[in-house]
């Protein structure tokens, strides 16, 4: 937002989590931003869950929103149809019954091969005619090799987690996989 004042202009960064903190009346609490792309909600599920369990907290409100719709090229029809828009959020409060989420498990690794990508923005590749008119700042990916980078961990994590919580396939009655996460 600009705001312009006499013969300069101020520009102000608003933190969408402090427009919710305000919005709902948290005043007396504190809001941040944690940005890692569709993994971000489950990394801030987690995160709020800490801050319950440890006792510290009662109420964590976590809030997920991706706007894919701003970084994708329509016309790279192997992509697009993909990738959308979504948000969701989850109240989260200590257990009085032993519900809850039980356990994560979260691993990174990095695309050296250039899987899943997007070249442009940030510092190595700012926002210039030449990288927007190049498509740099929309993502790029090989389906195939994401697909089958993305069911074999899957399969490797869930099978992980459920050994580090003594649980055989019987005792799970969903599992609900995002994409590639």
């Amino acid at each position: 937002i600009e705001k312009s004042h006499k013969s300069f202009s101020i520009v102000e960064k608003i933190s969408l989590e402090t427009v919710v903190q305000e919005a709902i009346g948290a005043t007396n609490a504190f809001a941040f931003d944690l940005s890692a792309a569709c993994s971000g909600f489950i990394y801030a599920l987690t995160t709020g869950a800490t801050f319950v369990e440890s006792g510290r907290y009662k109420n964590v409100l976590v809030i997920g929103a991706d706007k894919m719709s701003s970084i994708i090229d329509y016309t790279d029809r192997t992509t697009c149809i993909l990738f959308g828009d979504g948000a969701g959020a989850v109240l989260l409060q200590p257990s009085i019954d032993g519900t809850g989420i039980i356990d994560s498990i979260h691993y990174s690794e990095g695309d050296t091969n250039c899987h899943l990508v997007q070249k442009g923005g940030g510092s190595r590749y700012p926002a210039t005619t030449e990288t927007i008119a190049q498509h740099m700042h929309y993502i790029k990916q090989d389906g195939k090799a994401v697909f089958k980078k993305a069911t074999v961990g899957m399969a490797d994590v869930s099978a992980e987690i459920m050994v580090r919580n003594n649980l055989q396939a019987d005792d799970v009655a969903w599992l609900v996989p995002h994409q590639a996460n």
